[in-house]
């Protein structure tokens, strides 16, 4: 285990934007006091200088520079501060992939396989940006709906089979992209359901196999030791 600088920083920033996330949520959906908003807005855009520049710094280092735009494309879209307001849910997406940069260098063979074999970080990074546009969508089409917050707030609670019924959509087509929502929302927890299943099938298989082949390395030794004392009983016999 290396406890170097890169790691320390890996770790550092998935804090942070994880706490400007939390943060970003709350003064999205409830009322804040003006100061700590603006130093919400103030500690926003700093940690976005900070994501910049360790962008810049990695694609200047890297080996493959098309490879390093493809690869985290998507993730640029959540290094914008907090006035980009369609923007907001890709910040997701950036702490998806500095959790697995992190995993990568500290060399967690576990959970750098697991990701490789499940897709996780994928699907999530899938399921971000599904809700991000279908709740631009329905901010775009639907009457009803005024700003994006509520538009969002309406997909997340449909997504999930919450259904508060606080807010509704009031034009056909905003009716057609909620059930697209929900559809949406059964798939994707149905896929994340079904990739926690199979590391849980796939371990029990393992752990049966792994009890098996014990088994068996037992009776081998017992067979051995009886034709040993079979051998040793016919030579006496002799």
């Amino acid at each position: 285990m290396r406890y170097d600088k890169k790691l320390l920083f890996y770790l550092i920033i998935s804090i942070l934007i994880l706490v400007d996330f939390v943060f970003l949520i709350y003064v999205s959906f409830f009322s804040t006091d003006p100061f700590l908003k603006n130093l919400f807005l103030y500690f926003d855009f700093a940690l976005c200088i900070v994501l910049w520049i360790e962008f810049f710094y990695s694609y200047k280092h890297a080996d493959n520079k098309k490879h390093y735009l493809r690869e985290n494309a998507l993730s640029i879209l959540g290094m914008f501060p907090y006035y980009f307001i369609f923007l907001r849910p890709f910040r997701l997406i950036k702490l998806i992939h500095y959790i697995k940069l992190f995993a990568i260098h500290h060399e967690s063979d576990t959970l750098e396989n697991f990701l490789k074999r499940t897709l996780l970080d994928k699907i999530l990074s899938v399921g971000v940006i599904f809700v991000f546009l279908v709740s631009l969508l329905m901010y775009l089409v639907d009457s009803e709906i005024n700003d994006f917050t509520t538009a969002l707030w309406y997909v997340v609670v449909s997504i999930t089979a919450t259904g508060y019924g606080d807010v509704v959509p009031g034009t056909l087509m905003g009716k057609i992209i909620g059930i697209i929502a929900m559809i949406g929302g059964v798939i994707i927890f149905a896929t994340i359901t079904a990739v926690i299943s199979s590391i849980y099938v796939s371990k029990i298989s393992k752990d049966s196999h792994t009890d098996l082949e014990s088994k068996i390395d037992d009776l081998t030794q017992e067979v051995k030791e009886l034709n040993k004392k079979i051998d040793e009983l016919n030579k006496e016999k002799d």
